[in-house]
C-alpha cells in the first residue's frame, strides 16, 4: 500500500501536467483547421476542378519534382479559389496521413485574422498527428507557462521545430513516416502586414538551420510586401512559385462547375417545370464565364443566386446578366462586392485611387491605346505614381508593359461592373461625367502652360474621347 505523503507529489504532477497542455489547448483557434469552419458554406473545389493545380502541388510536396524547394508560394488574384484548393490539398494529404498541420487565416474571424494562435494550432497538430512529440510539446509547455506570450517565431521554435528535431535525431523516423505537408493559407488576411512578413523570414532562416523534411505550401494574394519578403527568402532557401492564372485553364473548370449546376438547378429546382429543356442558352454559358474572368468566386454566387428556391432561375439568369433589375434591391453579388470595398478600403488615398481608375476607364472607351503616362499626365502625377497608389490592389489589377509604355490590367471584369454600377460600389462608385470633367480641366491648364509635348498629347486623348461620346462630353 501507498502511503499519503508518496500519493500528493503524484497527484500533483499529473495535475501539473494536464494544465500545461490545457494552456496550448485554450489558445488554439479550431476554425483555422482546414477541416473546420465557422462559415456555412465553406469554399471547396467542385468534383473534377482544379486538378492540375492540385496535381502541381502534390509532385512538389511528395517530391516529384523541385524537392529542392522547401516553401511553395501559391498566389492569384481575390476570388480565384485558393481557399479551396488549400483545403482541397490539407484533405488529400491528411488521408495519406501526410499533413502535418494546416492554418487558414480569415479577416472577418478575430481568432483567424491575427499571427496570435498561429504556433499553439501548428504545435497542437503536431502533437496529435506525431504521438512521440505530444510529451515534448507537453514539457515545453510546463517548463516555460508564459510562452504562449512570445512572438510566433519563438512558439513554432520551441514547440514545433526542436521537438521534431529532437525526434529525428533518435531515429523516432527512421521506422515511421514523417507527415512533412503544412498548410497556411489566406496569409494576406492577416490584419498585421509586418507579422505575415516576419513569418515568411523565420522559415527561411529556421527551415535551413533544423534541417527538418518540411514543406510549407503558402497560399496568398500576390500583395508588394509578401512578394518582397518572399523574394528576400529565396535567398536563403528555395521557393517555388506557384500563380494561379490561365496556364491552369480555370474557365474549363467553371464551365464544368456551372453546366453540373445547371443541370442539378433543372432537375431539382421547385420550379423546374417552366424550365426550357435547352436553358441556359450557350451564348449565356459564355457570357457568364467570360464575365467571372477565371473568377471561381463570381461563378459560385451566380449559382447560388439563380438557384434561389423564392424565384424563377430564368429570371435570376437574367438579373445576373444585367437584362432586367434586381427583385427589392438583391443583388446577386452583394458578398463579392464585400470583398471589393474591403480591398479599397485599404487604399491610403482613396479619392486619388478612383480618380485614376475613373480617368482609366474614360480612356479606355476613347478606342486608343490607354498608357499610364498619360492618366499620369491628366491628374498632373509624377512618373510613376500610379504603380505605387494602385499596389494596395495588386489583388485585383497589374501595371503591364505595353508598347514601352504601361497599361492596368484589371484581372477581373466583375471588378469594373462593380465600380460602374452605383447601387453596388455606393461610396466607391465611378461617374463617367466627373472623369470626363478631371480630363477637360487638366486639358485646359495644359494648354495654357505652353507646353507643345502636352498639348499634342493631349489632342490624341481628346480625340479618342470625342471619336468614343461625340457630344456627351
Amino acid at each position: 500500500m501507498v502511503s499519503p505523503s508518496m500519493e500528493l507529489p503524484l497527484a500533483i504532477e499529473v495535475d501539473t501536467y494536464c494544465k500545461g497542455f490545457q494552456r496550448l489547448i485554450d489558445a488554439v483557434s479550431p476554425n483555422a483547421f482546414y477541416d473546420s469552419d465557422n462559415r456555412a458554406d465553406p469554399p471547396k473545389c467542385h468534383p473534377n476542378t482544379r486538378v492540375a493545380v492540385i496535381n502541381k502541388i502534390t509532385d512538389w510536396a511528395t517530391g516529384m519534382n523541385d524537392t529542392n524547394a522547401l516553401i511553395l508560394w501559391l498566389y492569384g488574384p481575390a476570388g480565384t479559389g485558393k481557399t479551396a484548393i488549400a483545403r482541397k490539398v490539407a484533405e488529400l494529404f491528411a488521408v495519406d496521413h501526410f499533413l502535418l498541420a494546416s492554418f487558414l487565416f480569415f479577416r472577418s474571424d478575430a481568432n483567424r485574422n491575427t499571427m496570435k494562435p498561429v504556433g499553439a494550432n501548428i504545435a497542437y497538430c503536431v502533437s496529435c498527428v506525431i504521438p512521440a512529440a505530444h510529451n515534448l510539446i507537453e514539457a515545453t509547455m510546463e517548463a516555460d507557462p508564459l510562452i504562449l506570450t512570445y512572438s510566433v517565431e519563438v512558439q513554432l521554435t520551441k514547440l514545433v521545430f526542436e521537438p521534431l528535431r529532437l525526434l529525428t535525431d533518435n531515429g523516432y523516423f527512421s521506422n515511421t513516416q514523417f507527415p512533412q505537408l503544412v498548410v497556411i493559407d489566406g496569409l494576406d488576411e492577416c490584419l498585421d502586414k509586418g507579422a505575415q512578413t516576419n513569418l515568411i523570414q523565420f522559415l527561411a532562416s529556421s527551415m535551413p538551420r533544423y534541417q527538418l523534411p518540411l514543406k510549407f505550401l503558402i497560399v496568398s494574394r500576390p500583395e508588394a510586401h509578401i512578394k518582397s519578403a518572399i523574394t528576400l527568402a529565396s535567398d536563403q532557401l528555395t521557393i517555388l512559385h506557384m500563380e494561379l492564372n490561365n496556364d491552369f485553364l480555370p474557365d474549363q473548370d467553371i464551365r464544368r462547375f456551372l453546366t453540373d449546376k445547371f443541370r442539378e438547378i433543372k432537375k431539382c429546382h421547385p420550379f423546374r417545370s417552366g424550365i426550357p429543356h435547352l436553358w441556359p442558352s450557350e451564348q449565356q454559358m459564355n457570357t457568364i464565364i467570360s464575365k467571372a474572368s477565371g473568377q471561381f468566386i463570381y461563378a459560385s454566387l451566380a449559382v447560388r443566386f439563380i438557384n434561389s428556391a423564392c424565384n424563377s432561375p430564368m429570371r435570376q439568369l437574367d438579373i445576373v446578366l444585367e437584362l432586367r433589375p434586381p427583385i427589392n434591391n438583391h443583388l446577386p453579388f452583394a458578398e463579392l462586392d464585400t470583398l471589393y470595398m474591403f480591398i479599397l478600403s485599404c487604399t491610403t488615398q482613396l479619392d486619388l485611387v478612383l480618380h485614376i481608375l475613373g480617368v482609366n476607364e474614360a480612356l479606355q472607351f476613347g478606342g486608343g491605346d490607354n498608357y499610364v503616362t498619360t492618366i499620369e499626365t491628366v491628374l498632373g502625377l509624377e512618373g510613376g505614381d500610379i504603380r505605387i497608389y494602385l499596389s494596395p490592389l495588386n489583388s485585383l489589377l497589374e501595371i503591364r508593359e505595353y508598347r514601352h509604355d504601361h497599361n492596368i490590367v484589371f484581372y477581373h471584369s466583375s471588378f469594373m461592373d462593380f465600380l460602374r454600377t452605383p447601387e453596388r460600389s455606393t461610396d466607391y462608385f465611378i461617374a463617367r461625367p466627373k472623369c470626363h470633367a478631371l480630363i477637360t480641366q487638366s486639358m485646359l491648364q495644359i494648354f495654357t502652360s505652353n507646353s507643345m509635348f502636352s498639348i499634342f498629347s493631349y489632342l490624341i486623348v481628346l480625340n479618342n474621347i470625342l471619336n468614343r461620346f461625340g457630344p456627351q462630353v
